[in-house]
Order: C-alpha cells, then structure tokens, then sequence
C-alpha cells in the first residue's frame, strides 16, 4: 500500500515582490529558490514550505538537488532558509543523496556571503556557479 504522506508531485509557489518563487519538480528531484525575500510575516510564507519539507525528508528516499538563484534576503528569511537547510542536512545525514548549488548574482557578493555562513554553519557541502 502506497504511503499516503509521501510527497510525490510538483510544488510551485509563485514569485512576489517581496517572496522567493519556490520550485520542486518532482521527476527531476529538483527543488529550486529564486529571487528576493522580505515578507512582511516570514511565519506565514515559509511555514507551509516548512510542512512540505518535513514530509519530503520524512517520508522519501529520493535524491533532492536544491538550487539557489536568489538575489537577497533578509534576516527572518535566513532563520527559516536555515531550517530548510537542517533539514536537509539531516536527510543526507541518514545517507539521502543531497546536492546543493547556489548560484552566483551579478553583484550578489553580500548574499552569498550571508547564504555561506548559513551553510558553513551547517557543514553542508555546496557548489556555487555564475549565472
């Protein structure tokens, strides 16, 4: 009997102003950011993501390659892109297939400098390309 929590299609939350579009494709296990973040309540955007993510690590064996191509992001959006990132550091660490890239901005030194801490916080390995 198939597992009725499992995650299994597409998410797509469309792009705001003030909101990172996000993406999974599911066939390609592909989980994508992009854009900017500046909610005006984090809580209320990034918790539902957090649900699904919790399900996805929880209840999945799939490999997930996760892509960075934001521009910014403010401080109460790198406190849930922090939790994003522990769980999946917590998936790879139980030998899930996790693979991350961030992609570099043009003039984006100041992001990806504040996304590196995040991630050298957390001891998970990244590539980091130019757009």
């Amino acid at each position: 009997m198939k597992n009725k929590t499992q995650v299994s299609k597409d998410l797509i939350i469309e792009p705001t102003r003030t909101t990172f579009g996000i993406e999974f494709f599911f066939e390609q296990r592909l989980l994508r950011f992009s854009g900017d973040s500046y909610p005006e309540n984090a809580f209320d955007f990034f918790n539902p993501l957090l649900q699904w993510i919790k399900k996805l690590v929880n209840h999945s064996r799939i490999p997930v390659f996760v892509e960075f191509r934001v521009n910014y992001f403010n401080t109460s959006s790198s406190k849930y892109l922090f939790q994003i990132l522990e769980m999946l550091h917590a998936y790879r660490s139980k030998g899930n297939t996790v693979s991350v890239t961030f992609f570099m901005q043009e003039n984006g030194d100041d992001t990806f400098e504040t996304w590196k801490e995040l991630m050298d916080e957390l001891e998970l390995p990244f590539e980091k390309l130019k757009e």
